[in-house]
């Protein structure tokens, strides 16, 4: 019996990886279109009541030949219930017991004889209408077959010490009605195949060779009592379509990669011939502050740049602006300061004022360093002039 206990515990627990096939992490399981559902899920209790009678296949006796082969000539009270799973819409399986009493005539003289009898086994059923027409969970009726290996004990009448247990095979065919999603109505036709030796231990028989069935057909209902009682469709995905799709996305971020780092090369060149500009005209400021008295070419023009948003002079800025401030102190023109901003941020309102606060705040700078007020004048232009091609270039106040 406890062998018996042990392969069916197995059976129910191979039966959820039985049609796994090397499913990702964390994913469902897939068997052909449906899906896979979860140990607990798709769970069954099943009961019937029934007749069952036993059906001679091999009879040889030394003392007792009357007993034909064939039917039994008496049906008997049979009760069956099970505890069962799908695995699949196909696939299931299932622990049954079945009784109660069977009549026999192997006696001398051959008359009926009652015997107390009872069945364990664990069955696979196949689902033959899913196999066949596919699955459908609101289909009205199912045939399902099955097969197992089970463990029998006949208790003698004639004998109240005497059991004869035995390995049985059940097969049969079980026909369901749905009658709603968690009730259906069973019909079950069971044979159960019996190996040499049934009732063999009945010493008043001297029996030799004994190979019997027994038959039953019982009716009962089944409650399909887990919360999930039926499969999903699952719709296989061809891998190839977001394969290329993902090749294709990888493609273009690196064609953009290499745009992005050619945009960064030019703008590292216009940073470099900015520096160098910025360069000759400190050189020309410092040249025109050592020559104070002296002529000196004031035809000179000072940009200075400014973060975005912001009209603050930076202390780089405010040394070039002093070098400026010898230049028009130096000189007999008016300067202009004009004020400007970059057309790609801000409204043009907004604009107006950041170039109007940039050009003074150079003006103060100037006057700071010493100039008259009345060689510099404010000017600005907000963002309706974009002095050079670059954005960030039109953040500036220039001094001509």
């Amino acid at each position: 019996m406890k062998r018996l206990v042990i392969a069916l515990a197995l059976m129910l627990a191979a039966g959820s990886t039985m049609t796994a096939q090397e499913v990702e992490k964390g994913s469902k399981q897939r068997w052909r279109n449906f899906e896979t559902n979860r140990f607990i899920d798709n769970w069954e209790l099943s009961v019937g009541a029934g007749v069952q009678t036993y059906y001679l296949t091999k009879w040889k006796s030394t003392n007792n030949p009357v007993n034909p082969e064939g039917f039994g000539k008496d049906f008997t009270f049979a009760f069956d219930a099970a505890l069962g799973k799908w695995v699949t819409p196909i696939i299931g399986a299932r622990l049954a017991f079945n009784g109660l009493t069977v009549t026999n005539y192997l006696t001398e003289g051959g008359e009926a004889v009652d015997h107390n009898t009872w069945t364990v086994h664990a069955d696979a059923m196949f689902n033959l209408t899913n196999w066949i027409c596919r699955y459908k969970a609101d289909r009205f009726y199912n045939a399902i077959a099955f097969v197992g290996v089970g463990f029998s004990d006949v208790k003698l009448d004639v004998d109240d010490a005497s059991h004869n247990p035995e390995f049985v095979v059940p097969v049969g065919l079980i026909n369901r009605f749905r009658l709603c999603d968690a009730w259906t109505f069973n019909i079950e036709l069971r044979d159960q195949i019996s190996a040499p030796g049934m009732f063999g231990n009945n010493a008043q028989t001297e029996t030799k060779a004994v190979n019997g069935n027994l038959l039953s057909a019982t009716a009962g209902f089944t409650w399909k009592f887990s919360k999930v009682r039926n499969f999903k469709a699952y719709t296989p995905i061809d891998k190839s379509l977001y394969d290329n799709r993902i090749s294709s996305l990888e493609s273009d971020l690196q064609a953009a990669n290499d745009k992005n780092a050619e945009y960064q090369k030019q703008i590292d060149r216009y940073k470099k011939q900015l520096s160098d500009k910025e360069r000759e005209l400190q050189n020309a400021l410092k040249e025109a502050a050592k020559n104070k008295g002296v002529a000196v070419n004031d035809d000179v023009t000072l940009s200075i740049f400014f973060p975005i948003g912001s009209a603050e002079v930076s202390d780089k800025n405010e040394i070039n602006i002093k070098y400026m401030a010898d230049v028009i102190k130096a000189s007999n023109k008016t300067f202009t300061i004009t004020g400007y901003a970059d057309n790609n941020t801000g409204s043009e309102s907004r604009n107006l004022e950041l170039s109007q606060e940039r050009a003074e705040a150079v003006y103060n700078a100037l006057i700071n360093a010493g100039v008259d007020k009345s060689k510099v004048k404010v000017d600005y232009k907000g963002c309706s002039v974009q002095p050079f091609e670059k954005d960030y270039l039109n953040r500036v106040a220039i001094i001509k």
